[in-house]
Protein backbone atom coordinates (compact mmCIF):
# COMPACT_ATOMS: atom_id res chain seq x y z
CA UNK A 1 0.00 0.00 0.00
CA UNK A 2 1.12 3.46 -0.81
CA UNK A 3 0.50 5.50 2.81
CA UNK A 4 0.70 8.82 3.34
CA UNK A 5 1.99 10.49 6.36
CA UNK A 6 0.41 11.49 9.62
CA UNK A 7 1.82 15.23 8.25
CA UNK A 8 -0.91 15.00 4.77
CA UNK A 9 -3.34 13.95 6.95
CA UNK A 10 -2.76 17.14 9.34
CA UNK A 11 -2.57 19.67 6.61
CA UNK A 12 -5.98 18.51 5.40
CA UNK A 13 -7.58 18.24 8.88
CA UNK A 14 -6.14 22.10 8.78
CA UNK A 15 -7.60 22.86 5.64
CA UNK A 16 -11.40 21.39 6.59
CA UNK A 17 -10.88 24.03 10.40
CA UNK A 18 -10.58 26.69 7.61
CA UNK A 19 -13.54 25.64 5.66
CA UNK A 20 -15.42 26.37 9.49
CA UNK A 21 -16.25 22.83 10.29
CA UNK A 22 -14.07 23.58 13.40
CA UNK A 23 -13.25 26.75 15.89
CA UNK A 24 -12.23 27.76 19.09
CA UNK A 25 -13.55 25.93 22.30
CA UNK A 26 -12.09 27.59 25.47
CA UNK A 27 -12.19 24.00 27.23
CA UNK A 28 -11.17 21.61 24.82
CA UNK A 29 -8.89 24.28 22.68
CA UNK A 30 -11.11 23.43 19.24
CA UNK A 31 -14.02 21.60 18.44
CA UNK A 32 -16.93 21.24 16.00
CA UNK A 33 -18.52 24.21 14.50
CA UNK A 34 -22.19 24.27 15.25
CA UNK A 35 -25.47 24.08 12.58
CA UNK A 36 -22.61 23.61 9.38
CA UNK A 37 -23.02 22.41 6.48
CA UNK A 38 -19.77 21.44 4.10
CA UNK A 39 -19.16 19.58 1.25
CA UNK A 40 -15.01 18.74 1.91
CA UNK A 41 -12.50 16.50 -0.01
CA UNK A 42 -11.11 14.48 2.52
CA UNK A 43 -8.01 14.03 1.93
CA UNK A 44 -7.68 10.20 2.42
CA UNK A 45 -5.54 7.84 0.24
CA UNK A 46 -6.60 7.24 -2.85
CA UNK A 47 -8.56 10.30 -3.69
CA UNK A 48 -12.43 9.78 -2.22
CA UNK A 49 -15.45 11.39 -3.32
CA UNK A 50 -16.29 14.58 -1.42
CA UNK A 51 -18.26 13.51 1.45
CA UNK A 52 -21.13 16.15 2.99
CA UNK A 53 -20.51 16.87 6.63
CA UNK A 54 -23.14 18.41 8.77
CA UNK A 55 -22.44 19.13 12.03
CA UNK A 56 -26.05 19.80 14.55
CA UNK A 57 -26.20 22.23 17.32
CA UNK A 58 -23.83 20.42 19.92
CA UNK A 59 -21.21 20.83 16.84
CA UNK A 60 -20.92 17.17 16.25
CA UNK A 61 -20.93 15.25 13.24
CA UNK A 62 -24.83 13.77 13.66
CA UNK A 63 -27.99 14.25 13.99
CA UNK A 64 -29.95 16.31 16.66
CA UNK A 65 -30.14 15.14 20.12
CA UNK A 66 -33.54 14.28 21.05
CA UNK A 67 -33.69 13.81 24.72
CA UNK A 68 -35.81 11.70 26.99
CA UNK A 69 -35.15 8.51 26.03
CA UNK A 70 -36.22 6.15 28.90
CA UNK A 71 -32.55 3.84 28.58
CA UNK A 72 -30.33 6.60 28.33
CA UNK A 73 -28.07 6.60 25.60
CA UNK A 74 -24.43 5.11 23.81
CA UNK A 75 -22.00 7.85 23.56
CA UNK A 76 -18.95 7.34 20.82
CA UNK A 77 -16.31 9.84 21.11
CA UNK A 78 -12.58 9.48 19.72
CA UNK A 79 -10.90 11.02 16.62
CA UNK A 80 -11.17 11.31 13.13
CA UNK A 81 -11.80 6.58 12.99
CA UNK A 82 -15.20 8.03 15.04
CA UNK A 83 -15.92 11.66 12.85
CA UNK A 84 -15.82 9.44 9.50
CA UNK A 85 -12.76 10.46 7.82
CA UNK A 86 -13.66 9.58 3.67
CA UNK A 87 -17.32 8.20 4.99
CA UNK A 88 -20.65 9.44 4.32
CA UNK A 89 -22.03 9.94 7.57
CA UNK A 90 -24.83 6.92 7.59
CA UNK A 91 -22.14 4.74 6.77
CA UNK A 92 -20.09 5.28 10.42
CA UNK A 93 -19.97 2.85 13.09
CA UNK A 94 -22.09 4.93 15.41
CA UNK A 95 -24.71 5.51 13.31
CA UNK A 96 -24.87 1.89 12.20
CA UNK A 97 -25.16 0.79 15.48
CA UNK A 98 -28.28 3.50 16.48
CA UNK A 99 -29.63 1.29 13.01
CA UNK A 100 -29.08 -1.99 14.85
CA UNK A 101 -29.64 -1.78 18.67
CA UNK A 102 -32.43 0.63 18.22
CA UNK A 103 -31.23 3.19 20.83
CA UNK A 104 -30.31 6.91 21.30
CA UNK A 105 -26.72 6.72 20.19
CA UNK A 106 -24.61 9.89 19.82
CA UNK A 107 -21.21 11.10 18.01
CA UNK A 108 -19.38 13.24 20.11
CA UNK A 109 -16.23 12.10 17.55
CA UNK A 110 -13.82 14.80 16.19
CA UNK A 111 -10.96 15.40 13.90
CA UNK A 112 -7.41 14.79 16.14
CA UNK A 113 -8.98 14.84 18.88
CA UNK A 114 -6.69 13.30 21.46
CA UNK A 115 -6.84 11.01 25.25
CA UNK A 116 -7.00 14.64 26.89
CA UNK A 117 -9.35 15.80 25.17
CA UNK A 118 -12.12 12.94 24.79
CA UNK A 119 -11.48 13.18 28.94
CA UNK A 120 -12.35 16.58 29.36
CA UNK A 121 -15.47 15.95 26.73
CA UNK A 122 -16.92 12.99 28.94
CA UNK A 123 -16.28 15.37 32.38
CA UNK A 124 -17.80 18.79 30.81
CA UNK A 125 -20.09 17.35 27.78
CA UNK A 126 -21.70 14.04 28.02
CA UNK A 127 -24.18 14.28 30.79
CA UNK A 128 -26.34 16.28 28.45
CA UNK A 129 -26.76 12.86 26.38
CA UNK A 130 -27.73 10.71 29.28
CA UNK A 131 -25.05 8.56 28.90
CA UNK A 132 -25.40 4.58 30.08
CA UNK A 133 -22.51 3.88 27.95
CA UNK A 134 -19.30 5.39 26.63
CA UNK A 135 -17.25 4.09 23.86
CA UNK A 136 -13.75 5.61 23.81
CA UNK A 137 -12.77 4.61 20.33
CA UNK A 138 -8.39 5.07 20.58
CA UNK A 139 -6.59 4.53 17.51
CA UNK A 140 -3.14 3.08 19.44
CA UNK A 141 -1.06 5.92 17.83
CA UNK A 142 -3.08 8.73 18.50
CA UNK A 143 -1.93 8.55 22.61
CA UNK A 144 1.19 10.42 21.46
CA UNK A 145 -1.01 13.41 20.69
CA UNK A 146 -0.73 13.94 24.88
CA UNK A 147 2.61 15.33 24.39
CA UNK A 148 1.09 17.62 21.89
CA UNK A 149 -0.21 21.31 23.12
CA UNK A 150 -0.71 22.32 19.63
CA UNK A 151 -2.91 20.64 17.01
CA UNK A 152 -4.15 21.34 13.45
CA UNK A 153 -3.53 25.01 14.47
CA UNK A 154 -5.05 25.34 18.01
CA UNK A 155 -3.99 25.40 21.26
CA UNK A 156 -5.07 22.43 23.13
CA UNK A 157 -5.38 21.55 26.95
CA UNK A 158 -2.45 19.72 28.10
CA UNK A 159 -2.06 17.07 30.88
CA UNK A 160 1.26 16.24 32.77
CA UNK A 161 2.58 15.28 35.70
CA UNK A 162 4.41 16.59 39.00
CA UNK A 163 6.89 15.50 40.92
CA UNK A 164 4.76 13.45 42.90
CA UNK A 165 3.49 11.44 39.68
CA UNK A 166 -0.48 13.51 39.83
CA UNK A 167 -2.54 15.21 37.37
CA UNK A 168 -1.58 18.29 36.63
CA UNK A 169 -3.53 20.44 33.61
CA UNK A 170 -2.80 23.55 32.05
CA UNK A 171 -6.34 24.75 30.62
CA UNK A 172 -6.56 26.56 27.55
CA UNK A 173 -5.89 30.69 27.62
CA UNK A 174 -8.66 32.55 26.26
CA UNK A 175 -6.17 34.61 24.44
CA UNK A 176 -5.60 31.58 22.19
CA UNK A 177 -8.87 32.27 20.36
CA UNK A 178 -7.17 34.83 18.20
CA UNK A 179 -5.43 32.90 15.08
CA UNK A 180 -2.28 34.98 15.28
CA UNK A 181 -1.62 34.45 18.97
CA UNK A 182 -2.18 30.53 18.37
CA UNK A 183 0.11 30.63 15.59
CA UNK A 184 3.04 32.11 17.54
CA UNK A 185 2.52 29.79 21.01
CA UNK A 186 2.10 26.35 18.45
CA UNK A 187 5.59 27.50 16.83
CA UNK A 188 7.07 27.65 20.65
CA UNK A 189 4.99 24.54 21.40
CA UNK A 190 6.96 22.80 18.08
CA UNK A 191 10.43 24.03 18.86
CA UNK A 192 9.90 22.72 23.09
CA UNK A 193 8.46 19.38 21.44
CA UNK A 194 11.71 18.70 18.75
CA UNK A 195 14.46 19.86 21.40
CA UNK A 196 13.34 17.15 23.92
CA UNK A 197 13.28 14.53 21.29
CA UNK A 198 16.34 15.83 19.48
CA UNK A 199 18.03 15.07 23.36
CA UNK A 200 16.52 11.35 22.81
CA UNK A 201 18.12 10.97 19.57
CA UNK A 202 14.48 11.42 17.93
CA UNK A 203 14.03 13.70 15.09
CA UNK A 204 10.78 13.65 13.85
CA UNK A 205 10.55 16.74 11.99
CA UNK A 206 12.98 16.48 9.23
CA UNK A 207 13.09 12.54 8.81
CA UNK A 208 9.73 11.27 10.16
CA UNK A 209 9.21 7.92 8.21
CA UNK A 210 5.64 6.56 9.52
CA UNK A 211 6.65 3.18 8.54
CA UNK A 212 9.71 3.73 11.48
CA UNK A 213 7.61 6.02 13.78
CA UNK A 214 9.24 6.15 17.00
CA UNK A 215 6.16 5.03 18.87
CA UNK A 216 7.25 1.31 17.48
CA UNK A 217 10.96 0.96 18.21
CA UNK A 218 11.66 -1.06 21.64
CA UNK A 219 15.38 0.98 21.71
CA UNK A 220 12.98 4.48 21.69
CA UNK A 221 10.76 3.30 24.30
CA UNK A 222 12.14 5.52 27.72
CA UNK A 223 10.95 8.20 25.60
CA UNK A 224 7.39 6.89 25.26
CA UNK A 225 7.28 5.62 29.36
CA UNK A 226 5.78 9.13 29.73
CA UNK A 227 2.58 8.80 27.44
CA UNK A 228 2.31 5.22 29.60
CA UNK A 229 2.13 6.88 32.49
CA UNK A 230 -0.19 10.02 31.53
CA UNK A 231 -1.94 8.06 29.83
CA UNK A 232 -2.78 5.72 32.66
CA UNK A 233 -3.60 8.47 34.79
CA UNK A 234 -6.33 10.36 32.33
CA UNK A 235 -8.14 7.07 31.70
CA UNK A 236 -8.34 6.91 35.49
CA UNK A 237 -10.17 10.21 35.41
CA UNK A 238 -12.47 8.93 33.25
CA UNK A 239 -13.20 5.49 34.73
CA UNK A 240 -13.64 7.32 38.10
CA UNK A 241 -15.95 10.20 36.63
CA UNK A 242 -18.22 6.75 34.97
CA UNK A 243 -18.40 4.50 37.89
CA UNK A 244 -19.52 7.59 40.01
CA UNK A 245 -22.18 8.34 37.40
CA UNK A 246 -23.47 4.58 36.90
CA UNK A 247 -21.98 4.82 33.13
CA UNK A 248 -20.33 1.67 31.61
CA UNK A 249 -17.32 2.84 29.91
CA UNK A 250 -15.62 0.67 27.08
CA UNK A 251 -12.50 1.32 25.34
CA UNK A 252 -12.50 0.11 21.27
CA UNK A 253 -8.69 0.03 20.15
CA UNK A 254 -8.16 0.29 16.07
CA UNK A 255 -5.56 -1.62 14.06
CA UNK A 256 -2.60 0.25 13.56
CA UNK A 257 -2.21 1.09 9.47
CA UNK A 258 1.12 0.12 9.32
CA UNK A 259 0.59 -3.17 10.26
CA UNK A 260 -1.55 -3.56 7.16
CA UNK A 261 2.01 -3.97 5.54
CA UNK A 262 2.30 -7.29 6.87
CA UNK A 263 6.19 -8.19 8.48
CA UNK A 264 8.13 -5.62 10.46
CA UNK A 265 11.04 -4.39 9.04
CA UNK A 266 13.05 -5.54 11.41
CA UNK A 267 13.03 -6.96 15.38
CA UNK A 268 13.29 -3.33 16.69
CA UNK A 269 10.01 -2.40 15.02
CA UNK A 270 7.35 -3.81 16.78
CA UNK A 271 3.20 -2.41 15.11
CA UNK A 272 1.84 -3.78 17.72
CA UNK A 273 4.06 -2.17 20.64
CA UNK A 274 1.27 1.12 21.52
CA UNK A 275 -1.81 -1.15 21.48
CA UNK A 276 -0.08 -4.01 23.50
CA UNK A 277 1.03 -0.79 26.18
CA UNK A 278 -2.38 0.26 26.27
CA UNK A 279 -3.86 -2.98 26.91
CA UNK A 280 -1.77 -3.41 29.59
CA UNK A 281 -2.47 -0.20 30.77
CA UNK A 282 -7.00 -0.81 30.58
CA UNK A 283 -5.81 -4.26 32.31
CA UNK A 284 -4.34 -2.28 35.11
CA UNK A 285 -7.29 0.28 35.65
CA UNK A 286 -9.95 -2.57 35.14
CA UNK A 287 -11.38 -0.58 32.28
CA UNK A 288 -13.19 -3.24 29.66
CA UNK A 289 -11.73 -3.01 25.85
CA UNK A 290 -12.30 -4.25 22.48
CA UNK A 291 -9.70 -5.00 20.11
CA UNK A 292 -10.69 -4.38 16.57
CA UNK A 293 -7.00 -5.32 15.43
CA UNK A 294 -8.55 -8.69 14.87
CA UNK A 295 -11.67 -8.59 13.95
CA UNK A 296 -10.63 -5.86 10.81
CA UNK A 297 -7.34 -7.65 10.16
CA UNK A 298 -9.25 -10.69 9.12
CA UNK A 299 -12.21 -9.08 7.02
CA UNK A 300 -9.42 -6.91 5.42
CA UNK A 301 -7.96 -8.31 2.07
CA UNK A 302 -6.49 -6.26 -1.04
CA UNK A 303 -9.42 -6.81 -3.30
CA UNK A 304 -11.97 -5.64 -0.35
CA UNK A 305 -10.05 -3.82 2.03
CA UNK A 306 -11.82 -3.04 5.53
CA UNK A 307 -9.45 0.18 5.59
CA UNK A 308 -8.65 3.16 3.16
CA UNK A 309 -4.82 3.24 2.39
CA UNK A 310 -3.86 5.36 4.98
CA UNK A 311 -5.69 3.19 7.65
CA UNK A 312 -8.90 5.27 8.22
CA UNK A 313 -12.06 2.85 8.30
CA UNK A 314 -13.61 2.22 5.02
CA UNK A 315 -16.93 1.61 4.75
CA UNK A 316 -16.48 -2.16 5.01
CA UNK A 317 -14.34 -1.60 8.31
CA UNK A 318 -17.30 0.54 9.62
CA UNK A 319 -19.54 -2.48 9.22
CA UNK A 320 -17.07 -4.59 11.00
CA UNK A 321 -16.40 -1.92 14.28
CA UNK A 322 -20.25 -1.56 14.74
CA UNK A 323 -20.78 -5.80 14.50
CA UNK A 324 -18.61 -6.19 17.01
CA UNK A 325 -19.19 -3.78 19.48
CA UNK A 326 -22.54 -4.58 19.82
CA UNK A 327 -21.78 -8.35 20.13
CA UNK A 328 -19.51 -6.74 22.97
CA UNK A 329 -22.73 -4.59 24.91
CA UNK A 330 -25.22 -7.49 24.31
CA UNK A 331 -22.80 -10.04 25.96
CA UNK A 332 -21.87 -7.32 29.13
CA UNK A 333 -26.08 -6.71 28.97
CA UNK A 334 -25.21 -3.28 28.23
CA UNK A 335 -28.19 -2.73 25.96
Amino acid sequence: MNFISSKLRNRQAIKNSEKGLYTFDPALGFWGQANVERTITSGISPPQPDIFVSHNSDGNRDIAYESGGPEGSLVCIGGSHSWGAGVDQESRYSDLLRQACGRQVVNMGHCSLGLDQVCIAILNRSAKFDPKVVIVEQYPWSVVRLLNGYVNGYVKPLFSLDSNGDLQLKKVPRYVRWKPVRRGIGAYYAYRKELNEFRSGIDLASQYDPMADPIFLHWKADYYDSIARLSGKVIGVMRDHCRQNGIHLIFALGAIYQEFQGSNPSKLVDYSLPRKRLQRTLDELKVPYVDMHGPIMAAHTDKDPAVFEDGHLNVKGHRVFSEVMKRELETRGWL
